[in-house]
């Protein structure tokens, strides 16, 4: 008899358990998917420029005018990168979650003379009088042309190709984290700037 009251209680504890949980579990949310919409041009647009890569430049300049003569050892760096405003997605499967996209060819965004790193190595004066000789004007027009030499050493073809390399990883990446395939082409550079 006891047998049959404690069989008799539980049945009954289990069915008001179920009578009670049954709303909640009905109430249980589905599962809900969520997929991306890949790369877009707005996306991409928002990120501006991508700076993939810093340059180091050392070189020597000398110069003479304004009375003298000078030598310094120039030490500078440029970044490097993609502007992103002018990509274009060329193909886009979104079932498939594949695309590509072209970007314009990387380019110097600034460049900059290295202060203090750079190293005056000698100046003197060449002018028999002492009013004649300005070593200061000489000095801004070699640090103005080290501006310019860090500008051009920083686009070399071997610094352009290391940046679309860190370009084309960089844009690969981020995409495949999110389950796309992203191939990465390049504008021609003969195309130029719009």
């Amino acid at each position: 008899m006891r047998t049959t009251i404690v069989l008799l209680v539980a049945l009954t504890t289990s069915l008001v358990g179920v009578t009670l949980l049954l709303p909640r579990l009905q109430a249980l949310p589905s599962p809900i998917s969520v997929q991306g919409q890949g790369p877009t041009v707005q996306r991409l647009e928002r990120l501006f420029h991508l700076v993939t890569t810093r340059a180091a430049i050392a070189d020597v300049l000398v110069g003479e005018g304004e009375g003298c003569r000078g030598a310094w050892l120039i030490r500078g760096d440029a970044l490097i990168g993609v502007d992103l405003s002018r990509a274009e997605i060329l193909d886009k499967d979104d079932e498939a979650r594949r695309a590509t996209v072209r970007l314009p060819p990387p380019e110097v965004m600034q460049a900059r003379v290295d202060h203090q790193r750079t190293k005056t190595w000698q100046v003197s004066r060449m002018a028999w009088l002492p009013w004649n000789a300005d070593q200061d004007r000489l000095r801004d027009s070699v640090m103005l042309q080290a501006q310019q030499l860090v500008a051009q050493a920083a686009g070399s073809a071997e610094s352009i190709q290391q940046a679309k390399a860190a370009a084309a990883a960089i844009i690969t990446g981020f995409y495949g984290e999110v389950g796309w395939c992203v191939q990465v082409t390049w504008a021609s550079e003969a195309a130029g700037r719009p």
